[in-house]
């Protein structure tokens, strides 16, 4: 017997197997989230479903990519190769055709919808950045799960040679902390907020495969919950704690707690005393013509409107100071991404917003219902049967987080700049502007590079002052852009 195992070990024939863990977590959704993929005529982007049950599906293929991604970018740095430790928990890269088999096993997931919360129908629309009106035929919709749908999560891994085990499992738990601490996103729109997550309700698993007891261990289990009869595991708020729990031979390497990413964060805290109304169509019949927008039952300033209007006075401010050089749209696409309207070259590769927005729950807002009418400009009389009514709301406070990654010579003076415009009531968000809708007023704080805080308040404080000052003194002093040509320079 000993000698037909050897006779298929190595290529084409079996793989070795020193110890088999299991990992299991609770995911829940923060903000809403499109996985996407499925086929529907009621809308444009509809949600990936089961074929029987038509139960919303995260596929372990979508989630064992974004923690992939999570754990190259923190080796690595945004953008950067990534390091061989990836590929050795996750496999061979696309296009690496002697790339490894992944000893990761990350499975589907089916979605518990909360109670009482269904579904619900997000509506986007383009923006033509020279009106500031909605561009024809660019409207479309996308179904999404609520705040508060949850997923369980379950990684398998297989340690092949317990030479490897240490770095493999402390590799996992890197790549899960991502999860744990709400840094990796799902689903499509990340960037604006949407796909949010949390993970917590821990558990890990660890069977020893070197003897025959641990086989027989392993092949005992239950399936759906293999550590069932391990006395050692435990349901933890953190993963590490579960994994050392699990094996306390555990402990973390220093390669894996490193963070080489390059990024700004900015955190502000705002009130919007005058109003604010980012419409949406109410689902009951007697509700007014238009509402506030809401997720989850609860009022919101979504990432798209938001990064919406930064864009665009963005765009202002830098042709107004990048006059000279005439390169406002260079910066701008650097920033955001290009819009793709008119673009017919095959080779053209897009590439994504380096601005990360986050969608902002309200709080404290109070709905008032007001009725309006529009009226003849001929005539200044009120146009037959343009009588409607809305629901903003008024005095809502909000938390509203701005990431800037990868960031370059002059961008966070122009980001500073467009910011010092929303705190002092001079950039309106949402809808109705023009009747002083949306108007905010606030502070903030900003954690560069090298981690150094900085207050957000107008006036600043003299030492925060020379340090913005820095900053807005290097975007006017920045060299000349160039547009990049299919994503490149």
């Amino acid at each position: 017997m000993t000698t037909l195992l050897q006779d298929l070990a190595g290529p084409g024939g079996i793989r070795p197997i020193s110890a088999r863990w299991v990992v299991t977590g609770q995911l829940e959704v923060v903000t809403v989230t499109h996985l996407g993929g499925g086929r529907q005529d009621a809308v444009d982007m509809a949600l990936l479903r089961h074929p029987v049950d038509r139960t919303p599906m995260l596929p372990g293929a979508s989630l064992a990519g974004a923690l992939r991604s999570h754990l190259a970018d923190r080796l690595s740095g945004y953008g950067q190769p990534e390091p061989p430790l990836v590929a050795r928990l996750f496999g061979g890269a696309r296009g690496d055709d002697q790339g490894g088999q992944s000893p990761l096993i990350v499975y589907d997931s089916f979605a518990r919808l909360p109670r009482d919360v269904p579904i619900e129908i997000r509506d986007g629309v383009a923006i033509d950045a020279a009106t500031g009106t909605a561009e024809a035929h660019k409207k479309y919709d996308a179904e999404v799960l609520p705040p508060g749908t949850r997923f369980p999560l379950r990684f398998d891994l297989v340690v092949p040679d317990s030479a490897q085990e240490q770095e493999l499992v402390d590799a996992l738990a890197a790549a899960l902390q991502g999860l744990e601490a709400g840094e990796i996103g799902l689903g499509a729109r990340r960037s604006r907020g949407w796909g949010q997550i949390k993970v917590d309700q821990w558990l890990a698993g660890r069977f020893d495969l070197t003897d025959a007891a641990g086989w027989v261990a392993w092949a005992t289990s239950d399936h759906l919950e293999p550590w069932r009869d391990q006395p050692s595991t435990g349901c933890w708020s953190q993963v590490e704690q579960a994994i050392a729990k699990a094996w306390p031979r555990f402990s973390r390497l220093s390669q894996t707690q490193r963070d080489e990413r390059r990024r700004c964060r900015i955190e502000l805290a705002l009130e919007i005393p005058h109003g604010l109304l980012v419409r949406s169509v109410p689902a009951q019949p007697d509700a007014p013509d238009v509402v506030q927008m809401r997720a989850g039952g609860r009022n919101v300033l979504p990432g798209t409107s938001l990064a919406g209007v930064l864009r665009q006075r963005m765009a202002a401010v830098a042709r107004l100071v990048r006059q000279n050089q005439r390169d406002a749209q260079a910066w701008i696409e650097d920033l955001w991404g290009p819009r793709l309207r008119g673009t017919e070259d095959p080779d053209f590769s897009p590439w994504g917003s380096r601005v990360r927005v986050r969608e902002s729950y309200l709080e404290q807002a109070t709905p008032l219902r007001t009725n309006r009418i529009r009226l003849d400009r001929f005539t200044q009389g009120v146009m037959h049967g343009a009588l409607f009514d809305e629901e903003p709301v008024f005095g809502a406070r909000l938390q509203v987080g701005i990431e800037l990654r990868d960031p370059r010579p002059g961008e966070l003076g122009l980001l500073l700049l467009t910011l010092k415009d929303l705190l002092t009531g001079d950039l309106a968000v949402g809808g109705a502007g023009s009747v002083g809708r949306g108007l905010a007023r606030g502070s903030g704080r900003l954690v560069d590079e090298q981690g150094t805080v900085v207050s957000l308040t107008f006036p600043a404080p003299d030492r925060d002052r020379e340090v913005l000052d820095g900053f807005i003194r290097a975007f006017h002093a920045a060299a000349p852009r160039s547009p990049k040509v299919g994503g490149i320079r």
